[in-house]
């Protein structure tokens, strides 16, 4: 895509409910900005149309186009007791405090397309709604 082609996407996710259909190698991609929450908005995406809630488990659809987070079961007073842990420590019990979640919404249109591109070789604009 062009830069050209990246600012369209960019402005048009900028209107609410008008979507963007994006062609991710061999996928249909479509965006839209929706509401997720009572005063927050984002892009949301369905892949070929659909968003199904398999995705939701390791597969290709969610490498590609999902948001993933690192969360934490710890306090923040429990957070820095961890940072001041030894580096072997932290490596240790990482997996015990914190998990991967996914989501199928970006909050930012850069990291959305930081993620796309490092995510998919041919990325193409083919519909403009």
């Amino acid at each position: 895509m062009t830069n050209e082609d990246w600012a369209y996407v960019e402005e048009s996710l900028k209107i609410p409910f008008k979507f963007v259909t994006l062609e991710c190698d061999g996928y249909k991609l479509d965006l839209c900005l929706q509401r997720i929450n009572t005063y927050k908005m984002a892009i949301c995406f369905y892949v070929n149309g659909y968003l199904k809630c398999e995705w939701f488990n390791d597969c290709e659809e969610r490498r590609r186009f999902f948001k993933r987070a690192e969360k934490s079961i710890l306090t923040p007073e429990g957070k820095k007791k961890f940072k001041k842990m030894s580096k072997k420590k932290q490596a240790e019990l990482h997996d015990s405090y914190f998990y991967e979640t996914y989501t199928p919404y970006w909050t930012s249109f850069r990291s959305l397309k930081k993620h796309l591109i490092d995510n998919n070789k041919d990325i193409k604009l083919i519909q403009r709604k």
